[in-house]
């Protein structure tokens, strides 16, 4: 099963997720790449308003084609309880070519399960599986327990073994 990870992140938390999700999936990487926010007051400031405004901001074409995966996974952040901007960018722009997808956030405590449902209703179809992880999961090193579960939830389930066939033996 190819995989793509398709994610966003800013201080570099949720890329630490996506680095420890593609060693177990063997996955490719898609970094959203969006200049338009910096690690600073203004920088923050303007992540927070167009995250609350709903403001989509540009990013950078894409390197890997969605449509080439049998499986994407997005992942960002959340901003001012919503998805971060450049993902729902990116999942506006590539909508019509995903396959099947899972959703993956990271926050700092708050909006999770609300942030997941508004990502899987920009994405339009039920995803395969969806989690969050915690700034606290994060600093305990919990959250590499949490993405390998995750991952193990994604990996295709093994076919069931074929049943022989009872041969009729006839009496000749």
């Amino acid at each position: 099963m190819a995989v793509l990870i398709a994610f966003y992140s800013l201080t570099g938390t949720t890329r630490t997720v996506v680095a420890e999700l593609a060693r177990h999936l063997r996955a490719d990487i898609e970094e959203i790449r969006c200049e338009r926010y910096g690690i600073s007051f203004r920088g923050w400031w303007r992540a927070a308003a167009d995250s609350w405004r709903g403001r989509l901001p540009p990013i950078a074409p894409a390197t890997h084609a969605a449509r080439n995966y049998d499986l994407v996974v997005l992942a960002g952040p959340i901003w001012a309880w919503h998805p971060c901007p450049p993902l729902r960018a990116y999942v506006r722009r590539e909508r019509a070519d995903l396959p099947e997808t899972a959703l993956l956030l990271t926050h700092g405590g708050s909006a999770g399960q609300q942030s997941l449902d508004a990502l899987q209703a920009w994405v339009g179809k039920p995803p395969k599986a969806r989690v969050t992880i915690t700034a606290a999961e994060m600093k305990s090193g919990t959250y590499a327990d949490t993405v390998a579960h995750f991952a193990q939830t994604l990996r295709p389930k093994p076919a069931p073994a074929p049943v022989p066939l009872a041969v009729d033996q006839c009496a000749g």
